[in-house]
C-alpha cells in the first residue's frame, strides 16, 4: 500500500517521510527532483521556461510512481510526493490554456498506471514557516523566488487538500516540531493506523 506526504515546498516532507518509514519498517521513496532538467531554468524565468517545467516534474513522478506498483502491492510504501502536486502547480504555472489542457489529459493517463494512495498526509504550515525553512536550507535556485509564490503555492496546496476525496490526515506543522520532539513520530504512526482501520 501506498501512504503519500504533501504539502508545500518547506513543510518538512521528506523529513517526516524518512522518519516515518525507518519506524514503521516501510519502503521509502523521495521525489527526485534534480532529475527534471528545467528546474532551475524555471526558477530563473518561470514564465518562459514554465511549460518543460511542468511536463517534466509529471513524468518524473509518474515514473517514479509507477515503479512502485508491484512493491506497494505486497508492502507498506512512504512516498514524500503525490501526483496531484503536478495538477497544483501546472494550475498555477502554466499560463498558456492549450498547454494547460494538453497537461490534465496526460495527468489523467499517468494516474491509471500508479498506485492509488491509501492516505494523504499533508503537513500543513503558514507561509512564515515555509519561506523560513526554505530560507534555512539555502538551495540556490530557491532564493530567487518571491515569498508571494510559495504563499499562492501554499493556498493552492490548501485548497488541493481539502477537496481531495481519498483517506487524508492533516498535520499542523507550526505546532508539530519533529527535530525537536521525535517521539512525535510514534504518535503520527498511531494515527495512521487508526485511519488504516476505517479504510
Amino acid at each position: 500500500m501506498l501512504i503519500v506526504i504533501e504539502g508545500c515546498v518547506g513543510a518538512g516532507k521528506s523529513t517526516i517521510a524518512k522518519g516515518l518509514s525507518d519506524r514503521r519498517g516501510s519502503k521509502l521513496l523521495l521525489e527526485n527532483f534534480e532529475l527534471n532538467p528545467f528546474i532551475r531554468a524555471f526558477y530563473r524565468d518561470p514564465i518562459q521556461n514554465a511549460t518543460e517545467t511542468e511536463f517534466g516534474f509529471l513524468l518524473v513522478h509518474f515514473h517514479q510512481l509507477k515503479s512502485q506498483v508491484d512493491t506497494a502491492s505486497q508492502s507498506e510504501v512512504i512516498a514524500d510526493f503525490h501526483l496531484g502536486k503536478d495538477l497544483i502547480y501546472a494550475d498555477i504555472n502554466l499560463k498558456n490554456g492549450r498547454a494547460k489542457s494538453l497537461f490534465k489529459e496526460l495527468y489523467e493517463v499517468c494516474l491509471e498506471g500508479i498506485p492509488r494512495p491509501v492516505l494523504m498526509i499533508f503537513l500543513s504550515a503558514t507561509t512564515n514557516l515555509l519561506v523560513e525553512r526554505i530560507w534555512a536550507r539555502r538551495r540556490d535556485f530557491e532564493l530567487q523566488v518571491d515569498p508571494e509564490y510559495y504563499a499562492a503555492v501554499n493556498a493552492a496546496y490548501e485548497k488541493f487538500f481539502t477537496e481531495y476525496s481519498g483517506q487524508k490526515l492533516r498535520v499542523p506543522m507550526d505546532e508539530w516540531d519533529f527535530i525537536k520532539e521525535p517521539a512525535l513520530y510514534e504518535r503520527l504512526a498511531s494515527l495512521i493506523d487508526e485511519k488504516l482501520k476505517t479504510k
